[in-house]
């Protein structure tokens, strides 16, 4: 640890040392010495940037309250005095022709992107980056107003701070809603955030704690399941940032999400893993995200069937009317018999009383949990003209029964290999059995 902070201690004395050549420069400096202008401000980035590395690493390498104080101090210092510097520097520099002279203004500055020279070149408007106090956006709020602001070399200082208090919103503008807009404000206020914010032993807790406490999804919902999906992936990423070993912590970011799952999702993560040796975050994630796409797509797919009817091969069709009848023999229309003629329904749970299964009181009466899902590589729902196959469980009443109701009717018998007679079928025992037409 030792032998760290010596390197560390010798990069940043080397920066300090290379400023104070260039003041000495500037203490000396004669009309002749202009053209060496252009060099001394290269390397006054590349120092000032050497030293802001150093400080970072002493910090990380000794987290007490004294050095990271004295750390912030000695930022603040170092910046005036590279800001002095600067400013002497591009006011003696020789100007060049075609130069971009409005640089004040953010939508049209192109030279805090490195091209200082780019003749007429106007870029569209940035909008400025905000924080409102949220510990767990101001890794993003940082990182960018230090590249699009505090990076510009061509922004003043005053103009630094102006945009600083603009991009500040509720409680993180509080504490300086009466700050005085002057050149060493800017360096005071943006110490201040430092210190009050960029905390990395609080910031984990913070990014952990909101993690824990983010609402779980009761019922299937793919606006809730994708807001949680975002907001952890958002809160994992922010402590791989802040260098957390998050990579061996597969065991608890998996199962902090996979409680936070609707029953539905966790019993499709139960079945596609069921051959999986441990719970790994990588997979869990991912097989969230690719769920949230597949109902995004199934409901997208539904809602244009219902708003303008079923589209085959690019012509427009409406919807053939479906039949759920149990004794339905054909899509064709049949001659319709005489009153006399007509025979009452049977009901396949063989009750005394003619009726469909649909009316049938004891099956009604039974409370069910319904799934549609895909099983034994049939895809359950509208193909070719099937009406429904629909696997109900019975929880209420007789837990121990399995019902299997299989309704098919196919309403493109010739190019269709299903049968077109329906192959009603309940089955009130384990075990597999197969239906009359054998489609089951």
């Amino acid at each position: 640890m030792d032998k760290k902070i010596k390197a560390v201690q010798l990069k940043k004395r080397i920066a300090v040392e290379s400023i104070k050549s260039m003041e000495r420069f500037q203490t000396d400096f004669q009309p002749n010495d202009a053209q060496q202008i252009p060099e001394v401000l290269e390397n006054l980035e590349s120092h000032q940037a050497g030293f802001f590395a150093a400080i970072s690493k002493l910090e990380e390498l000794d987290e007490s309250d004294a050095t990271i104080e004295a750390c912030i101090m000695e930022r603040i210092h170092f910046e005036e005095r590279c800001r002095k510097l600067k400013s002497f520097l591009r006011a003696n520099q020789p100007k060049e022709e075609g130069a971009v002279n409005d640089t004040t203004g953010l939508a049209s500055s192109t030279l805090a992107f490195g091209r200082p020279h780019a003749p007429n070149l106007r870029l569209p408007k940035i909008e400025l980056p905000t924080f409102d106090g949220d510990h767990t956006k101001w890794l993003s709020f940082r990182d960018r107003f230090l590249a699009m602001i505090d990076a510009s070399p061509e922004l003043p200082s005053i103009a630094k701070l102006q945009y600083l208090l603009s991009s500040l919103k509720g409680e993180a503008a509080l504490p300086f809603e009466h700050t005085p807009l002057t050149e060493d404000n800017y360096a005071i206020t943006w110490a201040a955030l430092l210190k009050r914010y960029d905390n990395s032993r609080l910031l984990i807790r913070e990014y952990y704690r909101k993690m824990h406490y983010l609402p779980g999804v009761h019922s299937v919902c793919v606006d809730k399941l994708s807001h949680l999906v975002d907001e952890f992936t958002r809160f994992v990423n922010g402590l791989v940032k802040l260098k957390e070993p998050v990579d061996s912590w597969d065991t608890p970011l998996s199962n902090m999400l996979l409680m936070k799952l609707d029953r539905e999702t966790l019993l499709a993560w139960e079945k596609h893993s069921v051959h999986f040796t441990r719970d790994k975050y990588k997979d869990v994630i991912e097989f969230v995200q690719d769920r949230i796409q597949i109902l995004k797509s199934t409901n997208t797919f539904v809602m244009d069937q219902s708003a303008g009817g079923t589209k085959v091969a690019g012509n427009s069709r409406q919807p053939v009317q479906r039949r759920f009848i149990a004794y339905a023999a054909t899509s064709r229309p049949a001659p319709v018999p005489s009153s006399a003629l007509i025979q009452p329904p049977k009901c396949p749970l063989e009750c005394s009383e003619g009726h469909t299964l649909r009316n049938c009181p004891v099956f009604t009466a039974v409370h069910f949990n319904v799934s549609i899902k895909r099983d034994q590589g049939l895809w359950l729902g509208r193909w070719h003209g099937i009406a429904f196959d629909v696997r109900k469980e019975v929880n209420l009443i007789y837990p121990e029964w399995y019902v299997l109701l299989r309704v098919l009717f196919c309403f493109e018998a010739p190019v269709c290999d299903v049968p077109t007679s329906p192959a009603p079928m309940i089955k009130l025992q384990h075990g597999t059995e197969r239906c009359s037409n054998g489609t089951l």
